[in-house]
């Protein structure tokens, strides 16, 4: 199994915060290297809780790095708990069309220009 994005995102935030090893940081996080890299690697899911974990973790390194949505890519999964109505009709909708890459990335932009 490949290192999934929300691995690599965890991988360079580990370097970011002064090569900080996969053991020292299951130590700080009361967990096993092997369940760190399970998260990383896509074998395990990764809690709503762990995603706090670990993003504390690295802003108590001086690292910011933002997981909820590589985790729910990883996980294969999006909650739509807390969401309206609205917007919990329009991510399932939304999950169901096809776009190809030129349409993505043009609803992308979209999405980058209203939230400036």
């Amino acid at each position: 199994m490949a290192i999934t994005e929300f691995g690599k995102a965890i991988r360079k935030a580990r370097l970011d915060a002064n090569n900080v090893t996969l053991s020292s940081m299951a130590t700080a996080l009361q967990t096993t290297p092997s369940f760190l890299s399970a998260m990383e690697m896509g074998r395990k899911k990764i809690s709503p809780d762990w995603v706090k974990k670990i993003e504390s973790y690295f802003q108590q390194q001086g690292a910011s790095v933002r997981l909820a949505e590589l985790a729910d890519v990883a996980n294969k999964n999006v909650s739509i708990d807390g969401l309206s109505p609205a917007q919990q009709m329009l991510v399932a909708g939304f999950a169901r069309v096809n776009l190809d890459e030129c349409e993505l990335e043009k609803f992308s932009q979209l999405l980058a220009v209203k939230r400036t």
